[in-house]
């Protein structure tokens, strides 16, 4: 794992490097000047003390008594820190006055006396500064004097200004360093890691969220960066959530287009196999019903075989029902376009049925929005949809229970509804419930053509049925018709009829 260290680190140690450099460099040029001004001071003080000394030197050179100005003068010297020494030499290169000042004549003392011009030296451990003057009397040079001057006092205070310095520079590192370290996190650190944070939430795949932090242009610019790529993340997701959504809208009506087509295909090829089998079936059955009813005046008083020839019949009209409910489904009739109002529609149905007995154990409801207007449709075939559908939910429902018979519009659709509360059915079932012969009844109490025929018949009206069921709540029926003013599609209604007559 890489060692990576904050940004902060980074900046301060930067500043640091920087800041040691600058003191460095500043430090050693004040130094080194203070210590030059220093010096020069110094050299000014002893050069102007020296030639004071040398002024009141008497003549002949000797060493001046205490009482003298010039032996008290040598006597308020030598009780200077700073004085160092103090060697007077004749011309000859003789000591004559030698004041604190172990050292011997050197070689600038002599060669002040041979030049009779002033110098100074420093010492090589940089402690003490020698002036050396010529003595004259009415020009001419008659000794040199060397006047010692310690540096000691100087170098203490260069020292403690080191060290006041050094204190200084500790101080204002600290400083930098805190007030650095707060400055970097409040305008930089801190915007940055609200930056990375909204990041990770970008990557777990909220962008809700925009941020605005306090900071310089730098930062702000970042900000807004960062705002305007959320934003346009947000929009680029909401045109892919759109595609995704009306990319699985096209294929959902693929699906069901394709099922479309394979079920109106499927039930194209049954009604083919029905009209063949019906008409092949219709002409013997004819026979056996006519044969049967002239054997069963024959055999009336025959009760055994009355009987029998009576189950035959019984058996014959049977046969002759589903013959006709395939022919039924094989040829539907044609479309009739009338003006429809639906309520009024679905009370009759309701009356013929309870008239018949067949609702004698529902709760019927009927609920038609008020506000559905009368369309064009085929009344007879609404009402034979109408008939199956209410069967079915009867049979659905053998100890009885509720029927809701709905009416409503949707778009551009009228959609009629028949719900019930009864057995319902599994999901396997649904799929299936539309085909031909499909029946959930017991053996002998149902063809299987009623839901057949309902589909076959509202294809040909160019509407749709779909069904939604679950075991145990019942089933819901709804038939979608399209919306058609009777105006409109009275003369192409009268065109389908009269086709459908020259046909058959």
């Amino acid at each position: 794992m890489t060692l990576r260290f904050s940004l902060t680190f980074y900046i301060l140690s930067a500043l640091s490097c920087l800041l040691v450099l600058t003191w460095l460099l500043l430090s050693l040029i004040w130094f080194k000047t203070s210590e030059n001004d220093l010096i020069a001071l110094k050299r000014d003080a002893g050069k102007l003390q020296l030639a004071a000394i040398v002024e009141l030197l008497p003549r002949p050179l000797g060493l001046p008594g205490p009482a003298t100005p010039a032996g008290k003068y040598l006597a308020l010297l030598d009780s200077d820190k700073s004085f160092g020494g103090l060697t007077v030499v004749d011309s000859s290169g003789r000591a004559v006055v030698k004041i604190s000042d172990q050292g011997e004549p050197d070689a600038p003392l002599v060669a002040t006396l041979r030049a009779a011009h002033e110098s100074s030296q420093l010492s090589p451990d940089g402690l003490f500064l020698r002036f050396n003057a010529p003595v004259t009397e009415n020009g001419t040079v008659i000794g040199a004097a060397r006047l010692t001057v310690s540096l000691a006092a100087e170098q203490g205070r260069l020292k403690a200004s080191r060290r006041l310095m050094l204190w200084y520079f500790v101080l204002d590192f600290l400083l930098l360093l805190l007030l650095g370290s707060f400055l970097l996190s409040r305008s930089v650190v801190t915007p940055i890691r609200r930056l990375v944070a909204m990041t990770r939430r970008i990557e777990a795949g909220d962008l809700s969220g925009l941020v605005h932090v306090p900071g310089s242009s730098e930062v702000a610019e970042l900000c807004h960066a960062y705002n305007t790529m959320v934003l346009a993340l947000g929009r680029k997701r909401e045109e892919v959530e759109e595609k995704v959504a009306s990319l699985n809208r096209a294929n959902q009506e693929i699906l069901e287009a394709r099922n479309e087509t394979i079920r109106s295909e499927k039930m194209a090829s049954v009604g083919l196999l029905a009209a063949g089998m019906a008409h092949e079936i219709g002409t013997p059955l004819a026979a056996i019903m006519g044969y049967t009813g002239i054997l069963s005046e024959e055999l009336a008083e025959d009760t055994e075989k009355a009987d029998y020839l009576r189950r035959i019949a019984d058996e014959s009209r049977r046969i002759d029902r589903i013959v006709r409910g395939l022919l039924d489904y094989a040829r539907p009739k044609g479309v009739l376009q009338e003006e429809v109002a639906l309520r009024e529609l679905i009370e009759k149905t309701v009356e013929l049925l309870q008239a018949q007995g067949a609702l004698k154990l529902l709760r019927v409801r009927v609920e038609v929005d008020p506000a559905l207007p009368c369309f064009a449709a085929d009344p007879h075939q609404l009402q034979q949809v109408l008939i199956n559908l209410i069967m079915n939910a009867r049979d659905a429902m053998p100890k009885g229970g509720d029927l809701w018979l709905k009416g409503s519009q949707e778009g551009d659709e009228v959609l009629v509804e028949v719900i019930d509360n009864g057995e319902g059915m599994p999901p396997e079932q649904l799929s299936r419930v539309f085909d031909p012969f499909f029946t959930t009844k017991e053996p002998g109490k149902g063809t299987g053509l009623g839901l057949a025929i309902v589909a076959r018949i509202a294809e040909s009206c160019g509407g749709r049925i779909t069904v939604q069921s679950a075991l145990g709540k019942g089933s819901r029926f709804v038939y979608r018709i399209p919306l058609r003013r009777p105006s409109e599609h009275q003369q192409s209604g009268t065109k389908e009829i009269s086709s459908n007559q020259e046909g058959a």
